[in-house]
This record gives structure tokens, C-alpha cells and sequence, in this order.
């Protein structure tokens, strides 16, 4: 058992940054000189001990059952040890392999279970059919949080007239498994019946077979229970061979009271009265394809569907909710029918039913036929919800179909290949969105939300492979991360501009149908876009999309692709390294696709993406090309890597940045400000190119303003606490002035791309407390205290959080009454967003406080609570300091299974930019490792960007203070 490591002594980053007194704090210092012993009674308490030993093993001895040989009687006859105690000890080694051996494959569960919702328990039964692939004496499964009876165990023979075999003994294993033990072995290729019945959880971590809990529009207290089985989490529901490669047919039945109806991955079949009582119901499901433990799934709840035009696909929601599932119920059969067409494979189950789930660890969850969300992230109030809103509605619900292809359809054989479905959903969402709604065109998204994502985790020499070896459960939730879907994405993105859509489309459907129904991995997916490509002679006859990619999948990081320019030659030398924010070296090589252009009088062509040339593994390159004004590498970034010009160059581009098409400029911006970041480029070229485009922007393009500002932020919040910072406002408000007073607070019905470009430049022209924009929001948002005149939608966010950090405790108190009182899933985010702007410590403490001790907090929204404090730069010490004091409270209540805590850690480090805080979080770290559960990764990103923050005040500080103090008076026009 991992002992609870305590605080109560250790000085916070508080009580030592406002150490006026000169304090010296002493860690667990005793208040006297400390306790004496004797010698002589040292030796008597030995012995003592020594006594104690040789009675305990006597009672051992006498007390456990034993047969006439001296062996222990087998556990098939002593009650089991519970999966409780095991879970303590057995996964508290990170190194637990939970894989299970392939001597047998499930090929069909039977299951009945029984939820109690007063006990929060559960009750089953379960037939596995077993095909036996190796001769074996043992059968050993999965199960987590599941006391198995012993005495109903029987394992038996698909044959006629056969009889059971002796079950010889069962124990619960290190690794969330169960063994039982045969007298004799099963036969290879034979079938075999495995029964047993069960008891199981209720829990409340939102994992497994789960209760959740929702007030109805009286009041009331409903309770319903759902499934959430990803990654390995099927075995806390019933016992299972839970990992992908075990695919199998699941026919499920669920008892259910009369009030309730029941939901799994098929369509109901029938139902019947549970025995002589009327009050309970037997709901029966025919058998699923073949699919993956963590694809099932099943629920009991009174929940209701929606009005929809499309039969086989149905919304569900609270009764009181069920008005804003119409958006989804339009939005997903397009996405349907789009993915159908795209891929040239039906949709192969009857049914979707797409749920809104009160609670709900993930965003959504894509479990075939039966895909649940949660309600922030399906449902929308035409009235109430926002521009952002119908955003994450249309992106997550085309995410979640493009998976039930990739992922259900084809599931890759472990989880080392979680990016093949999740980094090809997060692409195909883009995809989907788009044909469901052209005018937004949100593939220009991809850029900031993907790619800039990725690499910022990816440029730390912490981040990992996409690929890399995984044994268990904690290893595997750790994978769920920005490089698996984030990188993934960008990846594939790159594959499919140097294959060419058409190649790198019947690659994929060459693909899906190959292993239709089966297991794949990465190998597989390159030799199927191999083949196209040799076909379509896209590849060389000697090179494979493996040779490529193999390079982007199994190496962590991506590369800086420097560009020297001999331009009386006409030449381009052309090198490669890994690039870090951190001051490392690394001559790691890629294959690398690049794209190029140059400037022509006759037009520029910036719309062919497929490479020219190729870095093929080697370090350096030099080619021939037609130089003039400027050049460009990697056009739109189709490529996932950086590029860095010669000095001319760049400021030959920052000059004709007004000439370059909107996706050139953000790429540009992205790419110089990382530079600079990583002290490769003067920031001279990055603050003068969005200066320049800043203040010549009249249409005020939207990716480029957003990827400009999102840069801006990283200065913005390290310059935060120096004298530079009022130069650095300065900057901004000159550079944007234009822009700032063109966007308003007018909200009329306009389109997507407009109320995008309003969000995010009034965050930014709210940021002075004295700007009209922060005055307009401190009197919307008392005349909605007073009069409860309602603030636009899609102002709120802004008006919120400006009005509260501008005011006190007043401001809070309403907010957080209206967030109890709100029932509109996105109303809330916002308000919990908001709450965390106040500039008042100690409601920013209470605020905290609510995550361990008030209910009011969902555990869904946990991180949500604390990074709204932790991104609060007087919250950040604050947040730091509350997960020191509760890391333990914390991680029993909210579990390991969303990564909850661990993005509670990740969101400190943007604010952290000292010695003493990364030395402070690295003490956190070492202090806490016996008891670090999921949170590894985590841990070290944070510590590698504080890292880079302070390293970055070392090299990069006083160059930026010395520019912004030299162009202050005319940073609107900066020569």
C-alpha cells in the first residue's frame, strides 16, 4: 500500500515567496533535542520483536487449511483475494505487463447484468466462447474492481455429451487479471464454454459500468448508468480478454427497472420480466460484429431520443435537454453519408444512437452504434450557445465517425498504434466538417489547432515517439495525449499532400477493406499506400511509405529544416536537426517532402503541395533553383517540420508578407516566433512580420490574426512580472490598434469566420483594465446583475472573465450562483472558465477548495476549475499549492482514468518562468514518486517547459526588451 505522503510541514511557493519576516523554515524538525534509547533497552525490544515474528508464523502455520502433503488448499476452495487490494498493490509498478497470452481468443460473450442502483453494485453472469489456438491448462482474463464466485466456474467442452473439467485452483494476478487454473488441458483447436457469475461496481470515476447523476427540471435527483470502456476499461464491467486484438461478437442483456430503457450497441431484440417481478425488466441484444472489448458498450437510463430525419440515427438527451439535439440530429447523417462515399464502405450496423451523457470523462467516446458524448460537446441552444460551440459539436461528432472506420472497422492490433485511429479521426474530422459545412472552411484550422499543438508538446525533449511499446493500463492513458492525435494527425496530413489525394485515398480504402472486421498495424497501413503509390509512380520502385514514415512514427520530435541561399548560383543548401525549446543539439535525420516556391512576376503558385525534393534521411542537401525576391519551403506547412531561413530571405518574406496568401502568413508567423523562441532567429524578424501584417490587414484574416495573437500569448505571459511587460502592451495595442477598434461588441447574426475573428480580438482588446472594451464589459455584465438584461452568446466568454477580474467578490458570488442555476451545457464551461479570471487570491483558494470538498464540481470538469486558476498568473502559485496539499485526495477522487490530474499539472507550467518554481516542481515531483499513478508524463513535459521559460529569460529577455524599447514610438510602422 502506497502510504499518504504528508505536507502539513512543507512551506508553499506562498509562504515562501511572502516571507517578509526572514523565516527559515525547517522541514519536520522536531521541537526538543529527540528521543534517547538505551542500549540495554534497545536489545529487549529486539528480541521482543523477534518473538512477535515466531508467533505470527505459528498462528500461519496451524490456522491455514492444508492437506496431507503440507500445499495450501487451492484457491478455487478459499475465498479469492479481491481485485481491490490487488489494484493497490499490483499496479502500482509501472512496469506491470497486463498483456495476456495467445493461447486462446475469445469468439463470443454472453452476458447478463444486473445494475443496483441503491448499492451501487452490480450483478452478472458471462458464457465466453474460447477457440484454443495453443494446448493449455489455463484460462486467464481481465478483470478490475470484480469479485469472481469460484464455485461457479465451469469450464466445458463445445462437444456433445461432455463433461466439465475440474477446475483446479483461480487467483486474481498483478495486472488487472484472473487465472483459473485446469486438472487437465484444453485441446488446440477446439471450442470450449467458460461460466461464471460476478459482482462488480457502480463507480463513480466515470469509468467501466458507471452511475451518474442529474437533476431534473423539478429538482429532482435522477440516476443513471452508462459504459465508458476506453482503453481498458471493459474489465471493471464484466470479466473480459480486454485488449483490441481479441476482437469477438458480445450478445448483452440488461435488466432495467420499469421506468427505465436500456441502450448497448445493437438494436433491442426483446424484452422480458425479470422472473415473478414485475418492477424489473429483461432487455435482450443479438450479438455485435466482431468488435473490441472497449467498443462495447451499454446503458439503463431515462434518457430520451430526439425528433430526427434519418431513422437509423437517433439523439438522445435528458428529458429537459431534448430541444438542443436537433443541431446534431441534422449535422450527423451528413457526416454519415459524407464518410460512406469517401471511404466506399457502408456503414455496416443497423443503428447509431448518439448519446448525451449527464456525465462524461471524454468529449465522446466512438463505441460502435452506440457513440456517447458529453453534453457540452453535442448539445446546442439556438438561443443560448455559441459560434465556438456549434464548432466543437460539428468537429467531435464528425470525429467520432470518422473512428467508427478507422478504429471500429479496423482496430489496430495494441495500443502502441493508438494514433492510427485517433490521429486519422482527428484528420478525417477536418474533412467531414468541411463537406457538412463548406463556408466555414475550417481545414485553414489545421495549422493553428493541430499542428502548432503538436509541436509545441513535440519540441520538448520529453515528448515521445507516436509509436513506442506499452504493457498496461497506466502506460496505455498516458498515449492519450497531443502526440497520438494532435502529431498523428499532422502526419497523415503530410502523407496524404506527398501522395496526392487520390493515391493516399484508395490506399485507405485498399486498407479498410483488406482487414475489414480484423486487426492492423502501421505496417500494414504503409504497404497498402506503397502499393498505390507504385502504381500511381508517385514512390520509386525502391522506396516505401514505410522508409518514410517509419522515421516520423518511431523518433519523438520533428525538424528544423535550415535554408542558406546562394543567390548567384542560384543554389540552396539545404540541412536538418531535431528541434528543441531547450538549449540541446541533436543530429537526428528525417525523410523529409519539401515543397517550394519562389516569387514570379507572372503569379506565384502557392497551391502545389507535393514535394519537389527530398531530404532522404540525409543530413544535408543542396539543390538548384530559380531565385528573385523571395523563396518559400514547405508551402501552407503541409510538412510537419519547421523551416528557417537565410537572414535575406526572411526579411525579403516579412516585406512581402501583405503579397503571401493568409495560410502563408500564419505559417510564417508560427515558424519564426518558434525560432525565436528557441534563440535560432533574431526575434527582430517575427515582432516586424506581425507588426507588418497587424497594421496592413484591413480584412483582418482570421487564421493568421489567431495564429499571431496565440504567439503573442507566450510573451504576453513570461514578460508578465518584468519591466518589459508595459513596452510589450504598448506593442500590441499600437500594432492591433485598427483592428481592436473595428471589431465591437455588436453581435449580429453574423457568419462563422466573422464571429471567430470577434472572439479572439476582443480577448486581447479587453486585456488593459482601463480599454473600452474592458469598460463595456464591467457595465453588460452589471446591468445583466441588475436588471438581468442577457448578454449575448457569443460575448460571454469575454464579458465574464472581464468583468470578474475587474471585480470582486460580488461579481464572483453572482457567477457561481448562475452557474448552479444554468442548465445549457456550453453556459456552464463559460462560467467555470470565468470564475478563475478574479484577481482576489482568496476566492481564487475557495474556488479551488470546491474540487475536494463540494459537489457542485463534476468530475468531468475537475481541470477544467484548476487551469481557469492556473493560467490566472496571480493563480498559478495558488494552484501549485493546492495540488501540493491534496495530491492524494485528489487522485483517490478523481481517478487515473481521463488524465485529469495530469493536465492539472500540465497547466502550471506556462506561467512558470523561475529557478525557484522549477526547482520547487521538480522537489513536488521527486516527492511524490511512490505515488505518481499517471501523471509521469506529465510531470515531465511541465518541468522541461519551466525549464525552457527560464532559459528563455536567460538568452532571449533583454533582446526582446531592447527591441520593444527601440521601435516604441512607432511600432504601427516598423521599417
Amino acid at each position: 500500500m502506497v502510504g499518504k505522503v504528508d505536507y502539513s510541514s512543507v512551506p508553499t511557493t506562498v509562504d515562501l515567496e511572502n516571507n517578509t519576516n526572514q523565516k527559515k523554515y525547517t522541514i519536520n524538525q522536531p521541537n526538543h533535542k529527540g528521543l534517547v534509547i538505551s542500549r540495554p533497552l534497545c536489545a529487549l525490544m529486539a528480541v521482543g520483536a523477534l518473538l512477535m515474528a515466531l508467533l505470527a508464523g505459528l498462528v500461519v502455520f496451524f490456522l491455514v487449511p492444508r492437506y496431507c502433503d503440507g500445499q495450501t488448499a487451492p484457491e478455487a476452495i478459499t475465498e479469492p483475494r479481491t481485485p481491490k487490494n490487488l489494484a493497490i498493490n499490483g499496479v502500482v509498478d509501472g512496469e506491470v505487463d497486463e498483456r495476456l497470452p495467445r493461447s486462446l481468443e475469445p469468439t463470443l460473450y454472453s452476458i447478463r447484468i444486473r445494475p443496483d442502483f441503491q448499492n451501487s453494485s452490480t450483478s452478472g453472469t458471462i458464457t465466453m466462447a474460447l477457440h484454443v489456438l495453443e494446448e493449455t491448462d489455463e484460462i486467464i482474463f481481465h478483470v478490475r474492481s470484480i469479485t469472481i464466485s469460484p464455485q461457479s466456474v465451469v469450464v466445458k467442452s463445445k462437444e456433445p455429451n461432455s463433461s466439465p473439467i475440474p477446475v483446479k485452483g483461480q487467483d486474481y494476478l498483478k495486472g488487472d487479471r484472473y487465472r483459473i487454473k485446469l486438472e487437465s488441458k484444453m485441446e488446440k483447436k477446439k471450442l470450449y464454454d467458460l461460466d461464471l457469475e460476478f459482482e462488480g461496481e457502480l463507480n463513480g470515476h466515470l469509468q467501466g459500468f458507471y452511475k451518474s447523476r442529474y437533476h431534473d427540471q423539478a429538482g429532482h435527483e435522477r440516476v443513471i448508468a452508462s459504459t465508458q470502456f476506453s482503453p481498458t476499461d471493459a474489465r471493471r464491467a464484466f470479466p473480459c480478454f480486454d485488449e483490441p486484438s481479441f476482437k469477438a461478437n458480445f450478445a448483452i442483456s440488461l435488466a432495467r427497472p420499469r421506468d427505465m430503457t436500456t441502450l448497448a450497441n445493437m438494436p433491442l431484440a426483446n424484452s422480458s420480466k425479470l422472473g415473478n417481478n414485475s418492477d424489473w425488466f429483461w432487455d435482450s441484444y443479438p450479438p455485435t460484429p466482431k468488435i473490441s472489448t472497449y467498443l462495447v458498450a451499454f446503458m439503463v437510463s431515462d434518457l430520451k431520443p430526439g425528433s430526427s430525419s434519418d431513422a437509423s440515427i437517433k439523439v438522445w438527451s435528458r428529458q429537459s435537454l431534448l430541444s438542443q439535439t436537433s443541431y446534431a440530429a441534422q449535422l450527423a447523417p451528413k457526416i454519415l453519408r459524407y464518410f460512406e462515399s469517401y471511404f466506399d464502405i457502408k456503414f455496416p450496423l443497423p443503428k447509431i444512437d448518439v448519446v448525451a451523457v449527464p456525465e462524461f470523462g471524454f468529449s465522446a467516446m466512438e463505441n460502435w452504434g452506440l457513440i456517447t458524448f458529453r453534453e457540452s460537446s453535442l448539445l446546442f441552444d439556438p438561443i443560448e450557445s455559441t459560434n465556438d460551440d456549434k464548432r466543437t459539436i460539428a468537429t467531435v461528432l464528425s470525429h467520432e465517425i470518422a473512428r467508427q472506420w478507422f478504429g471500429n472497422l479496423v482496430t489496430p492490433k495494441w495500443w502502441d498504434d493508438l494514433w492510427l485511429k485517433e490521429g486519422f479521426a482527428t484528420y478525417m474530422e477536418y474533412k467531414g466538417v468541411d463537406y457538412a459545412q463548406p463556408t466555414w472552411r475550417i481545414e485553414d484550422e489545421f495549422l493553428p489547432c493541430e499542428t502548432e499543438r503538436a509541436m509545441a508538446a513535440d519540441a520538448l525533449a520529453s515528448s515521445r515517439p507516436i509509436s513506442f511499446e506499452v504493457k498496461n493500463s497506466r502506460q496505455i492513458r498516458q498515449t492519450f495525449d497531443d502526440i497520438s492525435y494532435a502529431k498523428g494527425a499532422s502526419i497523415i496530413r503530410m502523407m496524404n499532400h506527398f501522395l496526392g489525394e487520390e493515391t493516399f485515398k484508395k490506399g485507405l480504402i485498399n486498407f479498410l477493406r483488406k482487414f475489414n472486421n480484423s486487426n492492423a498495424d502501421r505496417n500494414d497501413l504503409f504497404a497498402s499506400l506503397t502499393e498505390e503509390a507504385h502504381k500511381s509512380e508517385i514512390l520509386l520502385k525502391n522506396e516505401t511509405v514505410k522508409d518514410i514514415m517509419t522515421t516520423w512514427t518511431e523518433r519523438a520530435g520533428f525538424p528544423v529544416v535550415h535554408c542558406m541561399a546562394d543567390y548567384e548560383k542560384n543554389k540552396l543548401h539545404i540541412f536538418q536537426r531535431r528541434f528543441y525549446l531547450t538549449d540541446k543539439e541533436e543530429k537526428s535525420t528525417w525523410w523529409i517532402p519539401l515543397s517550394f516556391t519562389a516569387f514570379s512576376p507572372n503569379g506565384t503558385n502557392f497551391s502545389n503541395t507535393k514535394p519537389q525534393f527530398w531530404l532522404r534521411g540525409e543530413y544535408e542537401i543542396e539543390e538548384s533553383v530559380d531565385l528573385t525576391e523571395w523563396y518559400l519551403l514547405n508551402i501552407d506547412k503541409t510538412g510537419y517540420f519547421i523551416v528557417n531561413y537565410d537572414e535575406k530571405n526572411w526579411l525579403s518574406l516579412v516585406d512581402h508578407v501583405m503579397d503571401l496568401p493568409p495560410s502563408v502568413r500564419a505559417q510564417l508567423i508560427a515558424d519564426s516566433t518558434e525560432l525565436a523562441r528557441a534563440n535560432l532567429l533574431s526575434y527582430h524578424v517575427p515582432l516586424k512580420l506581425i507588426a507588418k501584417m497587424a497594421v496592413l490587414d484591413e480584412g483582418i484574416m482570421f487564421v493568421p490574426t489567431w495564429v499571431a495573437l496565440e504567439k503573442l500569448k507566450f510573451l504576453s505571459d513570461i514578460l508578465s512580472a518584468t519591466p518589459a511587460f508595459g513596452l510589450f502592451e504598448e506593442y500590441h495595442r499600437a500594432i492591433f490598434k485598427t483592428t481592436y477598434e473595428r471589431v465591437t461588441f455588436e453581435d449580429p447574426v453574423d457568419d462563422y469566420i466573422t464571429r471567430r475573428i470577434r472572439s479572439t480580438v476582443l480577448e486581447w482588446s479587453c486585456r488593459s483594465p482601463d480599454s473600452r472594451c474592458a469598460h463595456e464589459s464591467r457595465t453588460r455584465f452589471r446591468q445583466w446583475m441588475i436588471t438581468g438584461a442577457k448578454i449575448a452568446p457569443n460575448l460571454r466568454e469575454i464579458v465574464y472573465c472581464t468583468a470578474i477580474r475587474e471585480g470582486g467578490e460580488i461579481e464572483w458570488d453572482f457567477a457561481y450562483r448562475k452557474y448552479l442555476e444554468v442548465e445549457t451545457p456550453s453556459e456552464k464551461n463559460m462560467l467555470l472558465d470565468a470564475l478563475g479570471c478574479t484577481r482576489l487570491r482568496w476566492l481564487l483558494s475557495r474556488y479551488l477548495g470546491k474540487l475536494t470538498n463540494d459537489t457542485s464540481i463534476r468530475i468531468q470538469d475537475a481541470d477544467r476549475v484548476f487551469e481557469s486558476v492556473a493560467r490566472n498568473k496571480i493563480g498559478t502559485n495558488i494552484a501549485f499549492d493546492f495540488l501540493r496539499k491534496n495530491w492524494n485526495e485528489l487522485l483517490s477522487h478523481y481517478g487515473d482514468g481521463f488524465n485529469i490530474v495530469a493536465k492539472m499539472i500540465k497547466s502550471l507550467a506556462a506561467q512558470m518562468s523561475t529557478e525557484f518554481q522549477l526547482s520547487e516542481l521538480k522537489r513536488f515531483r521527486d516527492n511524490i514518486k511512490e505515488n505518481i499513478s499517471t501523471t509521469s508524463s506529465a510531470f515531465d513535459n511541465a518541468i522541461e517547459t519551466v525549464k525552457a521559460n527560464v532559459e528563455w529569460m536567460e538568452k532571449n529577455y533583454h533582446q526582446v526588451e531592447q527591441w520593444l524599447q527601440k521601435y516604441k514610438d512607432h511600432f504601427d510602422y516598423i521599417q
